[in-house]
C-alpha cells in the first residue's frame, strides 16, 4: 500500500507577481541613487577619472597609472571643458547615426559605413588627446615611477593574458 502524500500548499499566482514587481521596483531605485552617487564631474571621484580615462583610450594604460598621475591627466585634459564636452557628444551623437543607420530597411551599406567612419573619426581624436596627456606625464615622471607604471602596465596584461588561456 501506498501511503497518502499531503499537498504542499500552492503559493498564490498573485502573491508570486507582486513579489517579483516588489523586487523590480527595489532594483531600480538602488540603480538609480547608486548611479547618482556615481556621476560627477571628470575631477571628481575616482569612478569619474576613470570613465574619463576610458573616453581617452587610455584603457589598461590608464589603470597602471597611479592615482595622482592619473588625476594629473584628467586635469590636464580637463581644462577645456567645453571642447571635451562637445566632443564626447559628437562621439554620442555619431553612434546613434550609426544605430539609426543600422536599423534602416532596406540596410545602407554606405551610410552604415559613413556613420562608422565618423564614430571612428571621434574616437581617434579623443584618442590622441589621451595619449598626448599620457606623453606629457610619462615626461615628468622620475625614472623610478616610470619603472613603477611599467612594472604595474606589465603585471595587469600578463594577468590578462593567465586568464584568458
Amino acid at each position: 500500500m501506498t501511503e497518502p502524500t499531503q499537498a504542499k500548499p500552492r503559493t498564490r499566482r498573485g502573491i508570486k507577481i507582486a513579489l517579483g514587481l516588489s523586487l523590480a521596483v527595489n532594483l531600480l531605485i538602488l540603480g538609480a541613487v547608486g548611479g547618482a552617487m556615481l556621476n560627477g564631474r571628470p575631477d571628481g571621484s575616482i569612478r569619474d577619472r576613470m570613465d574619463l580615462v576610458r573616453t581617452l583610450g587610455l584603457g589598461p594604460l590608464g589603470r597602471a597609472l597611479d592615482r595622482e598621475d592619473r588625476s594629473q591627466i584628467v586635469a590636464r585634459v580637463g581644462q577645456d571643458r567645453a571642447q571635451l564636452q562637445a566632443e564626447r557628444e559628437a562621439l554620442l551623437a555619431a553612434t546613434l547615426a550609426f544605430v539609426t543607420a543600422v536599423e534602416a530597411d532596406p540596410f545602407d551599406r554606405e551610410a552604415t559605413a559613413a556613420a562608422l567612419a565618423q564614430q571612428r573619426d571621434h574616437v581617434r581624436g579623443l584618442q590622441e588627446r589621451g595619449h598626448g596627456a599620457l606623453m606629457e606625464q610619462l615626461e615628468r615622471m622620475s625614472p623610478a615611477a616610470r619603472a613603477e607604471f611599467a612594472a604595474r602596465l606589465r603585471q595587469s596584461l600578463e594577468r590578462r593574458r593567465d586568464d584568458r588561456r
